[in-house]
């Protein structure tokens, strides 16, 4: 494996694959790195990226594009010729990837979570995918490939790349590498649920551990409670989705947070209650991932999480 990808914990199979096409210069046109958030795709994008680009560091690198806001992307940053100036780059995608390397053997572009674009968007970045240029790399992350999120025809147009959760080993060693005290890098690594940025970010924070447990008690009472109890969770947990919104969004969103929680302690559940119990807790873990597929699609968090903590109040803990 190259050095390119000193440092990176998990993804072995992924990182064989890029190093291999590193090496032997037989590298995609475009790639679509699938895996959950915070898994390292956008890590791996970027180490991917300084590889191919090594002249200047990436930030100010003139064969370099990226975009990783959380906002949605408009069209006049993707399309060849905007209607106005591009309000986050000096060029459009499109009019990036249009020009020939400046100092570089290639251009490299990397979208994060390609799904912020809305399809006829989309539409017109698969015109770039269909025809592409020589020397000329992309790089799309995705959480899912469902064709709610990406088009099915920007997916067949991609060279896929799937990442998967990291053991946790690895992510405690990451995280005392960073000078985070060991107890506590054990900690955070039992709930990152492998993903490493997750967990790194998760370190820079206060409270991370205390605010899993209150969430994980939070659904416990809701285990045979009156369905009001329920939704009043449902609504409360939409009201600070909203007041995140509107912050500097420093800190995980808290109805991702809080599924992220209940996710770990159903987990727990299902192995140590005794097999005639178990039932209940895999329908309720494989609900929960239902649940944020849905908010994914853009469902109303308030709608989605009803539906959960609904069913979830019909188990008697």
């Amino acid at each position: 494996m190259t050095d390119a990808f000193d440092g990176i914990a998990g993804h072995r199979a992924a990182l064989r694959l890029l190093s291999s096409q590193i090496e032997s210069k037989r590298l995609g046109h475009a790639y679509l790195f699938v895996g959950e958030p915070a898994l390292g795709k956008t890590t791996v994008a970027r180490a991917l990226a300084r590889a191919l680009l090594p002249e200047v560091p990436l930030e100010r690198h003139p064969d370099y594009w990226e975009d990783d806001r959380r906002d949605n992307l408009r069209i006049d940053e993707i399309r060849l010729l905007p209607d106005r100036q591009p309000e986050h780059h000096q060029q459009s995608l499109q009019a990036f990837l249009s020009l020939k390397p400046a100092v570089a053997a290639y251009r490299v572009a990397l979208i994060t979570t390609v799904g912020r674009m809305a399809d006829p968007i989309q539409g017109i970045l698969l015109k770039t995918l269909e025809e592409p240029h020589p020397n000329r790399v992309i790089v799309l992350t995705t959480p899912s490939v469902s064709p709610f999120v990406v088009l099915p025809t920007v997916v067949s147009r991609c060279q896929r790349v799937s990442f998967h959760a990291v053991p946790l080993p690895e992510i405690s060693e990451l995280l005392a590498l960073q000078g985070v005290p060991r107890e506590r890098a054990e900690a955070l690594a039992g709930l990152s649920r492998g993903r490493p940025g997750w967990a790194v970010n998760a370190s820079r924070e206060e409270g991370v551990v205390e605010r899993h447990e209150h969430w994980s008690q939070r659904l416990d009472q809701i285990f045979g409670a009156p369905a009001d109890a329920a939704l009043a969770l449902a609504a409360e947990l939409d009201a600070a989705n909203f007041e995140w919104r509107s912050s500097d969004r420093s800190v995980e969103e808290p109805v991702q947070f809080a599924l992220g929680s209940w996710q770990l302690h159903l987990r727990r559940r299902l192995l140590d209650d005794p097999p005639r119990r178990k039932a209940k807790w895999a329908r309720l873990l494989e609900l929960s991932y239902d649940t944020l597929g849905y908010l994914e699609q853009n469902v109303s968090p308030r709608l989605a999480l009803e539906c959960f903590l609904l069913e979830a109040r019909r188990a008697d803990g």
